[in-house]
């Protein structure tokens, strides 16, 4: 019950700061993937989801932005004998130290409709440069298990507006006493005003229990309201 009064509080102030200026951008998107994959695991039991989402975003005067969004997705665990939605809220400020020099710090909740899955908060602190970035995120989750996430990511831009984009992952887990690691390359390439990508992606756990390779595709197409 804590976890949801901070998760409501945060979320609110978030709405409250970008209410208080008078240039905020709303945008909405909406996605399908033939396979919902969360840091190298299937959230869909291998099969297709449909996903969309609303972000409010104010750039600052002083190269900062702060942006508060909601998203959602179904899934389906049948292991855990589990499906129905995910909804994660989130609340964020980035800002520019110079042109090259980014960074980011936010909060994320992951909400469920199906009561067999739990709950989970994060937060997070990011920083980049040119095309390089590091997130590391702190999780905990409903029951007072917690654990972290390092998240490094590359991205290239090629000629004909084609992307690559690379990642590696590491999971700490103190609920499973385990580590896991997970990488993924992935090219994109807007179409016809989606973003489509095709992204292949591994999993390596110390119990190798859920290790595995997944490739999907990915299209996502965001409207601008302004």
């Amino acid at each position: 019950m804590q976890s949801k009064i901070k998760q409501s509080i945060l979320f609110g102030v978030g709405l409250l700061g970008l209410a208080s200026v008078a240039q905020a951008e709303l945008t909405a998107n909406v996605g399908v993937t033939t396979n919902y994959v969360f840091r190298g695991v299937t959230q869909t039991d291998d099969n297709i989801a449909i996903q969309g989402g609303v972000d409010f975003t104010n750039e600052f005067e002083h190269d900062g932005s702060l942006y508060v969004g909601a998203w959602a997705s179904n899934v389906d665990f049948p292991a855990a004998q589990a499906d129905g939605f995910e909804v994660d809220l989130y609340v964020g400020y980035n800002f520019k130290l110079n042109e090259n020099v980014k960074f980011d710090v936010g909060y994320i909740a992951y909400e469920y409709t199906d009561s067999n899955l739990t709950d989970a908060s994060e937060i997070f602190f990011g920083a980049g440069f040119k095309d390089l970035f590091l997130y590391y995120y702190v999780g905990d989750r409903d029951g007072g298990t917690d654990y972290s996430y390092i998240d490094l990511k590359y991205s290239y831009a090629f000629p004909q507006d084609w992307n690559m984009h690379l990642h590696y992952g590491n999971l700490n887990d103190d609920a499973a006493n385990s580590d896991a690691e997970d990488v993924s390359l992935g090219v994109s390439k807007v179409l016809a005003g989606i973003d489509f990508s095709l992204t292949v992606t591994s999993i390596d756990s110390d119990s190798g229990v859920g290790d595995d390779e997944e490739v999907f595709i990915t299209g996502v197409k965001t409207f601008d309201f302004k």
